[in-house]
């Protein structure tokens, strides 16, 4: 490149940040002369209410948890009636779950 080349490329430079700093002012406007309002922002009180008994009630159902209709109660939570606890509540008796064990075999 020719040192004319480089003046005119520096010129060039300059003259497109001049003119985009005007375009941009005359868009945007003087930042200085902008106001922001803000509302009022109330005091936190540092109290907690009790919160509503019909929202947060204690004695819902938790529908997590796997729940059995009836007498019969998992007794080891695993989330499945084994067969001493059907035969503890009574929907199987010793002798159905013995046949059915040797029938699987």
């Amino acid at each position: 490149m020719r040192q004319s080349d480089i003046f005119t490329v520096i010129a060039v430079a300059i003259v497109g940040v001049l003119v985009s700093s005007i375009l941009l002012n005359m868009i945007l406007g003087n930042p200085d002369e902008k106001s922001v309002s803000f509302k009022t922002v109330e005091v936190i009180e540092p109290a907690l209410e009790t919160p509503d008994p019909e929202v947060f009630n204690p004695e819902a159902i938790n529908p997590t948890v796997e729940v059995f209709v009836g007498d019969c109660v998992d007794q080891d939570q695993n989330g499945e009636l084994d067969e001493a606890e059907l035969i503890a509540c009574g929907r199987a008796d010793a002798s159905s779950v013995e046949t059915t064990d040797s029938e699987e075999e």
